[in-house]
């Protein structure tokens, strides 16, 4: 039987709904039985007759109880809403009345709620998001594992026998991407092409939406080339037609377009032509560490099972085949995460700092409502005396709590809109892709959750502590205009906390400044300034042979050196900060073979033409730099890095030392090439990484890579202004290059660009925090004078000097604040710590930090108490007293 049929009928002292039915049935038949008897029939029989004739009471009984039970919650509803809308009506005018303190809330909580949408969509739409393929959760990156921890991508041949003998994968393929010169669409263009093993779209479970997939015989070694297309690329670049049989593209190889793949599919990202990689042929060496490879896992396989799987076939594989091998296991890693591992950390503290903003606001609401409360003490004593109960109170103090959180949540979006766009405009690309932040279903939610939160936390606080007045007592306070001890002790703590987390914020942006000043502060070993640069890409469609991109580069280089105002040129096959790879084993005449390889050695493989260290600003150590002379007929020369020379002949003048590289481009053994010179070392990868040995060839003693040259022209004047003339000169030579043009200045900022914006973003939720903190002291002390007039007067009435009263009550601010900085110093040493990973030459604990934070919010609270206060001395004791 159902709770509510028990219970007594509403606003009333009846009985029991079960017991009223029963005797209302009861009387029924007993009346309709007295009827029959009436008219002749026994007692008997008439009883008999009204209960056939009533039917099954049981179920008029039940049917009596669902009646009587839905015009109860019909009316409870009605009464619910009722006192909602009075609820709200009530809070809309209480709130109107004053304008000013709610214009103020609803922008402190829109500027905090807007901070924790915006930073949580970009959260959600990088990190939370699942992968846009069939069931994400089972893709896995396979890595090579070596000796000392190293990482590389797979040789074919090794993942050939991990394929094989591996039981944890429904498949296992192999890509490589790379940026190409595209011809035949509407212009010619760069874009990211990726060659695939025959199971790579098996495995990443896609099918066209136009079109077909490359199948077996289109994997076959001297196959007609064929490609597929990314949706984008034929939507922008191939116009949306449906005959793309009829398109014929050429980068590497002159193929034909038989599939286009779905909107959202670009693995790896931002790819936009797929081929198969029998096209280029395979290498068969097991060091050659040419290929990514993408897993699939088997259903209730986990990652780790797969891990230890493919260890033990690497330690099967390796006794039998060394020297040619160097691996010693796997790592296999979930997709997403490495994907996104490297922004996981900064954006989750980006998100962190966000809600420590809110936490500041919402604490400087609660104590805005504290002091409303206190001048509301005589309405809310008036109100309870006459019947309003605890829980009424409380209920209606809320709604305006949560009026105030509502009209948040609302400026909030429109707020979070904003900074999304300006997220996305001022995060580098690599950090935040352009459909990286939607406000979706989910961060509409979250929106939705923060603000009842919020509401609960400024809200409901003070509810309770306003609800709790008792009317005798708040009546005469009310009359003193003075507030309690208990209020005063409830707005210091407030006040505390809000100094606390803006000490945290401000200590997490300090560092985050100090190391970025740091970063910029270092010597990469090379001029950005004053140098140009672009990819020259030479299609090898239309440059079959890899001299004729040799002779195109002599010819640039030479039109180049004759344009006045140009100090230097020059061409590499990767510019500094591009990468470490490619990597090259090498030998150094002298120095013993590694055990396992026939090889002393890695060291990173570059290739360059002469000016080319000039031009980008290296400093020649010793030696010479690279000569015109020193070309294909020529003896084999080298220059190397200072910690090359260091590494390989420490002590010792390297120059004439003899070296060769082992299996790069062409993969012969090659004779030993002379060390020519010596220069600085430069960050190949990340700015404050290692800077690892490396090793420069003439190009054309070393031209398989010709074909792919970043040109690099160092001028007297800006050197953005001589790209259209650098465009003009490789154009009549070849039109079809495309060319995009950057400064090494804007390589530079860019590489640093996830630093700077994090940097950027956890500085200015500090300098809200502060201003809040500011904006809180201020108010607490000045309604703290406010309530104490009376006892400020009766105080300069028996001769308290002015100064001292100022001295008073700005010492009881600073005591409030310098508790605050204690307590938030305290957190900042816990919470700084989970930073360490976005530091550069800056602990964690940095004192100087600490202490700059410290006097910031020292002198934001002394500034803020000091008006205040000094209004205090400004009290007429006669006045004050004749006024209460």
């Amino acid at each position: 039987m159902r709770p509510d049929a028990h219970e007594p009928l509403p606003l009333s002292n009846q009985k029991a709904v079960d017991e009223d039915i029963r005797l209302e049935i009861a009387q029924h038949i007993e009346l309709r039985t007295e009827e029959l008897i009436a008219d002749g029939m026994s007692p008997d029989a008439a009883r008999a007759e009204a209960l056939r004739a009533f039917g099954s009471v049981d179920e008029v009984s039940r049917e009596c109880r669902e009646i009587t039970t839905r015009a109860r919650k019909g009316k409870r509803r009605a009464e619910r809403f009722g006192a909602l809308r009075l609820d709200l009506t009530f809070a809309l005018r209480i709130l109107r009345r004053s304008p000013g303190f709610t214009i103020g809330a609803v922008l402190t909580l829109a500027l905090g709620i807007g901070a924790n949408t915006a930073i949580f969509s970009v959260v959600n739409g990088v990190i939370l998001r699942p992968l846009p393929y069939d069931h994400p959760a089972q893709l896995i990156d396979l890595r090579e594992q070596h000796e000392k921890g190293g990482e590389s991508d797979v040789p074919w041949l090794n993942l050939m026998d991990w394929r094989e003998r591996s039981r944890s994968f429904q498949g296992i393929a192999a890509y490589g991407s790379n940026v190409s010169t595209l011809l035949g669409a509407d212009i010619p263009s760069r874009v990211r092409t990726t060659s695939v093993s025959e199971d790579f779209f098996r495995v990443m479970r896609v099918q066209p939406v136009l079109g077909r997939l490359p199948g077996p015989e289109d994997h076959r070694p001297g196959a007609p080339p064929v490609a597929v297309v990314s949706y984008r690329f034929w939507k922008d670049r191939l116009g949306g037609t449906r005959d793309i049989g009829s398109r014929r593209l050429r980068t590497e190889f002159d193929f034909q377009v038989i599939g286009v793949l779905p909107e959202r599919f670009d693995f790896p990202s931002e790819s936009d032509v797929w081929y198969p990689l029998d096209l280029y042929g395979y290498n068969l060496s097991r060091t050659a560490h040419n290929w990514s490879v993408v897993g699939r896992l088997k259903d209730g396989v986990s990652a780790e099972a797969a891990d230890r799987e493919l260890d033990a076939i690497t330690q099967q594989m390796r006794p039998t085949l060394l020297p040619d091998f160097d691996a010693v296991g796997a790592t296999v890693a979930p997709l997403q995460e490495i994907q996104t591992g490297s922004l996981k950390r900064p954006l989750m503290i980006l998100l962190a700092a966000s809600t420590l903003l809110l936490l500041a606001a919402c604490t400087n609401l609660a104590s805005s409502m504290l002091a409303r409360g206190t001048a509301r003490a005589h309405e809310l004593a008036i109100r309870a005396a006459i019947g309003a109960g605890r829980g009424r109170l409380v209920r209606q103090i809320f709604t305006e709590s949560l009026v105030i959180a509502l009209l948040g949540c609302v400026g909030g979006l429109a707020l979070a809109w904003v900074l999304m766009r300006s997220l996305l405009t001022l995060a580098p690309i690599e950090m935040i892709p352009v459909d990286g932040a939607h406000l979706d279903g989910r961060v509409l939610t979250f929106s939705m959750v923060v603000t009842f939160l919020t509401a609960a936390l400024f809200g409901l606080m003070p509810a309770l502590r306003m609800s709790s007045v008792r009317p005798a007592l708040a009546m005469r306070e009310g009359s003193r205009h003075s507030g309690s001890r208990r209020s005063r002790q409830l707005w210091s703590t407030l006040v505390t906390v809000e100094v606390a987390l803006a000490v945290i914020l401000l200590c997490g942006s300090g560092l985050l400044l100090r190391s970025f000043a740091a970063i910029t502060a270092i010597d990469p070993g090379f001029k950005p300034e004053g140098a140009l640069t672009t990819l020259i890409d030479l299609p090898e469609v239309s440059y079959p042979d890899v001299q004729q991109a040799v002779a195109f580069h002599d010819r640039l280089l030479a039109d180049l050196r004759n344009v006045p105002g140009v100090v230097a040129v020059g061409i590499t096959n990767r510019l500094p900060l591009e990468g470490d790879n490619p990597s090259g084993a090498i030998q150094v005449e002298g120095k013993p073979l590694l055990k396992a390889y026939p090889i002393t050695g890695y060291a990173i493989y570059r290739t360059a033409s002469p000016g080319y260290f000039a031009a980008m600003g290296m400093r020649l150590i010793r030696g010479r730099d690279i000569a015109l002379s020193d070309n294909a007929t020529a003896v084999p020369v080298v220059v190397i890095t200072k910690s090359f020379a260091d590494r390989e002949w420490p002590g010792e003048d390297p120059l004439g030392k003899q070296l060769r590289v082992m299996g790069m481009d062409d993969g012969l053994l090659r004779p030993y090439a002379s060390v020519i010179g010596v220069v600085a070392d430069i960050p190949h990868g990340p700015i404050v990484g290692k800077r690892n040995e490396a090793y420069w060839y003439p190009y054309p003693q070393m031209p398989k890579r010709t074909r792919s040259m970043s040109l690099v022209v160092r001028t007297a004047a800006s050197p953005a202004s001589f790209a259209p003339m650098v465009a003009k000169l490789v154009h009549a030579i070849d039109p079809t290059i495309p060319l995009e043009f950057r400064t090494m200045a804007e390589r530079m900022a860019s590489s640093i660009a996830d630093r700077r914006f994090t940097m950027l973003v956890l500085l200015s939720f500090a300098v809200v925090a502060l201003l809040l903190a500011g904006v809180g002291i201020y108010g607490v002390v000045s309604y703290t004078v406010a309530q104490r007039t009376r006892e400020i007067g009766i105080r300069i009435a028996l001769g308290a000097r002015p100064s001292a009263m100022q001295r008073l009550v700005q010492g009881g601010a600073m005591a409030v604040v310098g508790l605050g900085i204690v307590l938030g110093a305290a957190g900042a040493i816990v919470a700084t710590r989970l930073m360490r990973s976005l530091l550069y030459e800056v602990a964690p604990g940095d004192p100087v930090t600490y202490l700059f934070a410290i006097i910031a919010l020292g002198a934001v609270g002394f500034i803020a108490s000091w008006g205040p206060a000094r209004r205090s001395t400004r009290v007429d004791p006669i006045t004050a007293i004749r006024s209460e």
